[in-house]
């Protein structure tokens, strides 16, 4: 006996201390990407004085400008050399035109468009980190850009493309809890950084809203724990951020999602599918009468309509082995009550006024007929 407890306490211990070391290890991401912004933004500073004081230099504009237009044949059709065509794709060939002819000439007239060209190489070859390092350059570097928008988007749609957040809804799940493909977070620290610079620099009407959606998509597909609840926090945020978004809908269906992951099994939790059940007649207000919506809102009722069938169903089950078989009933049925089979009657009958036409209805019916009259 003292064996076992032993163990208990073991496994308790070892299981705290993993939770501490993942709580450790965000930590020290965060105060990373802290540092790194910080001497970043110092860099920023020294760059926009010298630009400041930099005097106006035609022969660099138009070297940076014929080395521009040459990084962008690059990119179009490729080297030609052996190891342009094989080693080296031709998106990180261009860039490297592009970077050298920055870093000789970097307060030209041109300096916005070159950084803006290698953001779309890192782009095409799916660099998140050096996609936002771009971005944040532009930003920070040189914040009168006239196409820092369509950089932004550049940005952002990497992201979405490569969190594929439509492709990992799975509403034909078995268990509630599978209703979201779990990817992990090792590799959506990166995105998570892009949308957050996103989030809070992009403009409110397109580029902040979308990127502070897909921040609580990624806390959603992490399949950590603690990211459980955070993603549900950020879907609040959103709403509350955005108020007026046409991305509300959405928001609030995948709020449903947050509450459906978070459920712990068909003995003792309805309120998870409850409370999904309630944002969805929530987003069915959203929809606006668009039918594409209406029909997703109409899937989303049905599936969680489906597991509150199965739900309570399987606690009428329960409740009506509580009396059988009855040389066990005494040990088993709660003696406080005078009929034993009202719990499975009251579990049953809720299964069939849900929906009559549920195959669940059919198994309650059957359970039903089994039961000695109360």
């Amino acid at each position: 006996m003292i064996r076992w407890f032993l163990l208990l306490c073991c496994i308790v211990t070892a299981w705290a201390g993993e939770a501490k070391m993942q709580s450790s290890d965000d930590m020290e991401s965060q105060e990373q990407e802290e540092r790194r912004l910080s001497t970043f933004l110092r860099e920023a500073a020294e760059y926009r004085i010298g630009r400041s004081q930099a005097t106006p230099d035609p022969a660099a504009d138009g070297a940076v400008a014929a080395e521009l237009e040459r990084a962008h044949a690059m990119r179009e059709v490729g080297g030609r050399t052996w190891y342009q065509l094989w080693l080296i794709g031709r998106f990180t060939r261009a860039r490297w035109i592009a970077l050298d002819a920055w870093e000789e000439h970097p307060y030209t007239i041109h300096s916005g468009a070159v950084i803006h060209f290698m953001l779309e190489c890192r782009a095409e070859n799916a660099e998140v980190r050096g996609t936002l390092t771009e971005l944040q350059r532009l930003w920070y570097y040189i914040p009168d850009y006239p196409d820092l928008s369509a950089a932004m988007l550049t940005a952002l749609e990497l992201g979405e493309r490569l969190q594929k957040f439509e492709t990992a809804v799975d509403l034909e799940a078995d268990d509630p809890r599978q209703v979201v493909k779990i990817e992990g977070r090792s590799f959506i620290f990166d995105i998570d950084d892009l949308f957050r610079f996103l989030s809070q620099h992009g403009d409110r009407e397109s580029i902040a809203p979308r990127a502070a959606l897909a921040l609580a998509r990624s806390k959603l597909l992490s399949g950590e724990k603690e990211d459980r609840w955070t993603a549900r926090r950020a879907y609040e945020d959103f709403l509350e951020r955005f108020p007026d978004s046409p991305l509300v809908f959405e928001a609030v269906l995948e709020q449903a999602l947050s509450h459906l992951v978070t459920y712990k099994g068909s003995d003792y939790d309805v309120g998870a599918l409850l409370d999904a059940r309630d944002l969805v007649d929530i987003a069915e207000l959203e929809a606006g009468g668009d039918p594409g919506r209406a029909a997703l809102v109409s899937a989303y009722r049905k599936r969680i309509t489906a597991w509150l069938q199965d739900r309570d169903l399987s606690v009428a089950m329960w409740y009506s082995r509580r009396t059988r078989p009855l040389w066990l009933a005494w040990l088993k049925r709660p003696p406080e009550l005078k009929d034993p089979d009202s719990g499975a009657r009251f579990y049953a009958n809720a299964v069939i006024g849900r929906d009559r036409a549920s195959p669940q209805a059919g198994s309650a019916t059957a359970l039903l007929q089994r039961l000695p009259p109360g």
